[in-house]
């Protein structure tokens, strides 16, 4: 990718006359204090919000305020109840993409925290407060290295957006699909992609999430007939039904997956015959199941499978029905991911991104600002990550350690923010010099 300053975007900050190495070898080398006051101010902005999915209780507002001052226009739309919003600048035929969300988890029991979980607290090299981790640092750090480098960026070859819902934590029905879809629509897609979940283990950048797999949910309903245990003739348990029916659901083999992404397997997560009583046989039983699936198989090729099963389970056919729910799309990324998908058309940015893998990019920028080159992951559960990957773009979720997430107490440290801050500083600017 080559870059262009002879003019920029409308509303875009002008760009440095500094040759496009120098620049970026300025920018980097900025103070650090600095760089984390940044951070920690926009994440204090965030985290006293309490935006418990799908209430964003403002936190769009704040993102929105500190992006048009550096040249973005904005875009605030709401559907059922969620907030969503589409940031931009630029006007180059290169679209890269920062994806990331405003709600939150809630934080039950205020008591048995440290401190008010939303306020972010401070203690020596400790960050307290609900989301700092799962994602408001992401947001907070990605919004800080944007305004210490956006005097450096492309804008005639690069078009950047921020893409922001507050509905992740949630069923994601109304969210990023919603915001894809809107871009989908405008010939806006973005080709390249960072999403700010807390993908890393231990410390920032040890753990680099290139992929997700799939999840789908089943509920079967197996009825019988009630009846007292002392008299098991004249009834028909429902429970022993559930019990083969669990037995076959548990032992079906699949594929065994890839060194790059685990195979899919099947867990029952609960049977349910209603209030029990011990002297009653069961008349009616939930079975209730979760498949994660490899980009190998399809929900499809699950949902035929299961069912043609039921159909062969000859006892059991004219007892049980089966709902599917919560189903989520696998994805893995690849440099091919751009060639292969919808950008056919789009000849001028496919011939720029030609060979272009934001997996090495992302690596590269790891290992210069930590030292540490990472493992490439697809483990762990769903995320907006799958809406984009699957219209064409290349996609990493690069974030803070994610081992206090969903918690009491979550946090993170001081040195992991200001790592994430100078890894996403180095990934942008290490474009503007492709």
């Amino acid at each position: 990718m080559q870059t262009s300053s002879q003019t920029r975007a409308t509303n875009a900050p002008a760009r440095s006359n500094i040759e496009p190495k120098v620049a970026v070898d300025a920018a980097l080398h900025s103070d650090q204090s600095v760089e984390l006051q940044q951070a920690l101010t926009h994440l204090t902005q965030l985290v006293h919000r309490p935006s418990v999915t799908p209430n964003d209780a403002g936190c769009q507002q704040y993102i929105t305020r500190i992006l048009q001052q550096i040249g973005f226009s904005i875009e605030s739309f709401e559907k059922q109840g969620v907030s969503n919003l589409i940031a931009k600048i630029g006007s180059g035929p290169i679209r890269v993409a920062f994806s990331g969300h405003t709600d939150v988890v809630p934080a039950p029991y205020p008591e048995n925290w440290s401190s008010d979980p939303f306020t972010l607290a401070i203690d020596g090299e400790k960050i307290t407060g609900r989301g700092v981790a799962d994602m408001k640092g992401g947001v907070a750090a990605m919004l800080a290295a944007f305004e210490m480098v956006v005097a450096h960026l492309d804008f005639d070859q690069f078009t950047f957006y921020f893409l922001i819902t507050s509905d992740e934590e949630g069923e994601a029905e109304f969210g990023t699909q919603e915001i894809i879809d809107k871009l989908e629509n405008r010939g806006e897609l973005p080709h390249l992609c960072i999403v700010g979940e807390p993908s890393s283990q231990t410390v920032v950048g040890d753990v680099l999430k290139i992929g997700r797999r799939g999840s789908l949910s089943g509920e079967i309903t197996i009825h019988g007939q009630q009846g007292h245990v002392a008299y098991p003739t004249n009834a028909n348990n429902a429970a022993h039904k559930a019990m083969t029916l669990g037995s076959w659901l548990s032992s079906l083999s699949w594929d065994e997956g890839t060194k790059d992404f685990p195979g899919t397997h099947l867990q029952i997560t609960a049977i349910n015959t209603g209030e029990w009583t011990d002297n009653i046989i069961p008349g009616r039983c939930t079975l209730q199941f979760n498949v994660r699936y490899s980009h190998k198989v399809s929900q499809e090729d699950i949902v035929k499978r299961i069912n043609d099963g039921l159909m062969q389970l000859k006892q059991l056919t004219s007892d049980i029905n089966i709902e599917w729910s919560r189903p989520c799309l696998p994805y893995l990324t690849s440099a091919e991911n751009i060639e292969s998908h919808h950008f056919s058309n789009d000849i001028e940015s496919t011939k720029l991104l030609q060979g272009f893998d934001l997996i090495v990019e992302a690596e590269k920028a790891i290992f210069s600002e930590v030292s540490i080159f990472p493992r490439l992951s697809v483990s762990g559960g769903t995320s907006d990550g799958r809406f984009i990957s699957n219209k064409g773009a290349q996609v990493v979720e690069l974030g803070l350690p994610n081992h206090s997430i969903h918690k009491t107490n979550e946090h993170i440290h001081k040195q992991d923010l200001l790592s994430l801050t100078k890894i996403y500083k180095r990934l942008l600017l290490n474009m503007m010099t492709k």
